[in-house]
């Protein structure tokens, strides 16, 4: 009988798959898809792709698995390649955009109403505090936010550190700057989540309402600059 739990498929599981044993190939992608469904999930922020790469990612995992040396690394290197999977898919993804520049390539763009944020809201029916944070995430930048889907699954204890640098290939310390980076990136979107779901009742900021007006209500890190760069300079807002 093939085991795995929440730190993944034991070393004979990877064993006996790498070695063409159906039965513990089979446990092997059930016990990594869960892991791998919230690491593209959330990089991707819930875009339509998100099936195909989680698809992609596993093909590429069950294909490379003969050439895995260390069955200990296995959870290291699966994240790995869905990291990359995600990269690939972003640069394609954006390749495409400029290539036709159309309304039609447009469409494939995700609907701010049902990306990941707003469906973990709803689901989960988050507190305040979570929901804000849930809804900071919309102003990341794109290798934050795959950076952020590991960290997550860092601080709920799916991943280690060791994995999350390995993933990213940074060094341990690398890692460490970049994710107290993504810490204080999230505090800054909490600020602009806040400041523009701020109470009409109260004091509004007239220089906060003019650049609303000119902002499409898209989130996106130009937007985040521009806002962040008013919140720190107004006495209103900050």
């Amino acid at each position: 009988m093939y085991r795995s739990d929440r730190n993944g498929p034991d070393r004979a599981t990877v064993l006996a798959a790498r070695g063409g044993d159906p039965q513990a190939l089979d446990a092997l992608v059930a016990a990594g898809m869960p892991l791998i469904y919230n690491i593209v999930g959330r990089a991707l922020d819930g875009h339509s792709d998100v099936d195909d790469v989680v698809q992609e990612t596993l093909v590429r995992i069950v294909r490379g698995l003969p050439g895995l040396r260390d069955p200990d690394a296995f959870r290291s290197w699966a994240v790995a390649i869905a990291v990359r999977q995600v990269r690939d898919r972003e640069q394609h993804r954006a390749a495409a955009l400029d290539r036709t520049a159309s309304l039609e390539a447009a469409d494939q763009v995700a609907d701010p109403s049902s990306d990941f944020a707003s469906v973990t809201i709803l689901r989960l029916g988050l507190t305040d505090q979570r929901r804000e944070v849930a809804e900071a995430t919309r102003w990341l930048d794109k290798d934050d936010r795959t950076l952020l889907s590991l960290w997550w699954l860092e601080t709920t204890g799916e991943v280690s550190r060791t994995e999350l640098a390995e993933a990213l290939g940074l060094s341990g310390r690398h890692a460490a700057v970049r994710v107290q980076r993504l810490r204080e990136q999230i505090e800054v979107c909490r600020g602009i989540v806040r400041a523009l779901a701020a109470d009409a009742g109260k004091e509004r900021c007239h220089g906060l309402d003019s650049l609303t007006e000119r902002w499409s209500g898209e989130p996106g890190p130009l937007w985040r600059k521009r806002f962040a760069r008013h919140l720190r300079a107004c006495a209103v807002c900050g």
